[in-house]
C-alpha cells in the first residue's frame, strides 16, 4: 500500500505540474486539474496511512485518510458546482457588478440613458453583455457604440457586447433594422460590437 501510493504520488505530481500551466478559466480544464490534484491528495493520504499502519499496526489510519480526502473532494467539487451554476443560471460573472457597469456606460460622453442591461457568462471566463443605450440627439451613435465597446473591453474584459444604440426621444433609430421580424416582435435593431 505504501509503495503503490508513492508511485501514484510521483505520477500525479507530474500530471499536476503539467496541467497547472494550462488556461484554467475553462471549467473543463479546472475540473481536470482539480481531479488530478485530488488524486494526488488521495495518494499522499494513502502513503501516510500506509506508513502509520506499517509502523504501528493501527488499521483505522486508512479510514481517517479516506475521510480527509473526501472532505478535500467536497471542497473542490463545491467550487466547480458554484462556478458552473453561475453559467447555467446566466448570472453576472464573479467580479463584475452590473450596477457599476451600468454607471460606467452611462458616464460615456453623449450617453443619456442605459436600460435593459444584462450581463452573463456564455461559458466560464467569457462574459457577455446586452443593453439598450440612448444617446443625445446630436451624437454620432456608431462612435458612441465604439467608445462603449472599448471601455467594456478595457475595464471589464467584456469582448462580446450587443448594444442597441438609439437617439433619445427620436422616432428613427441609429442603425437600420436588420434581421427577420418574428411574430409579435419588431424587427431587430442595433448591432453587435
Amino acid at each position: 500500500m505504501f509503495f503503490t501510493a508513492l508511485a501514484g504520488c510521483a505520477v500525479n505530481l507530474a500530471a499536476t505540474w503539467a496541467i497547472r500551466r494550462a488556461n484554467r478559466t475553462s471549467l473543463n480544464v479546472e475540473g481536470a486539474y482539480q481531479h488530478i490534484l485530488n488524486d494526488l491528495y488521495a495518494f499522499i493520504a494513502t502513503a501516510i496511512a500506509g506508513a502509520v499502519i506499517w509502523a504501528t499496526g493501527w488499521g483505522r489510519a486508512d479510514a481517517i485518510a479516506a475521510l480527509v480526502v473526501a472532505a478535500l473532494m467536497l471542497k473542490a467539487g463545491w467550487g466547480l458546482v458554484k462556478a458552473s451554476g453561475r453559467v447555467f443560471l446566466e448570472a453576472a460573472p464573479e467580479g463584475i457588478a452590473p450596477a457599476a457597469v451600468g454607471r460606467d456606460v452611462a458616464a460615456v460622453p453623449s450617453v443619456v440613458e442605459v436600460h435593459d442591461l444584462h450581463i452573463w457568462e456564455i461559458t466560464s471566463g467569457q462574459p457577455a453583455l446586452s443593453a439598450h443605450v440612448l444617446v443625445a440627439t446630436e451624437a454620432e451613435c456608431h462612435g458612441v457604440r465604439a467608445q462603449i465597446s472599448g471601455m467594456l473591453h478595457a475595464e471589464y474584459g467584456i469582448d462580446h457586447a450587443t448594444l442597441q444604440v438609439d437617439h433619445a426621444g427620436a422616432e428613427e433609430h441609429c442603425s437600420e433594422p436588420h434581421g427577420e421580424a418574428y411574430p409579435g416582435q419588431a424587427p431587430l435593431k442595433g448591432g453587435t460590437t
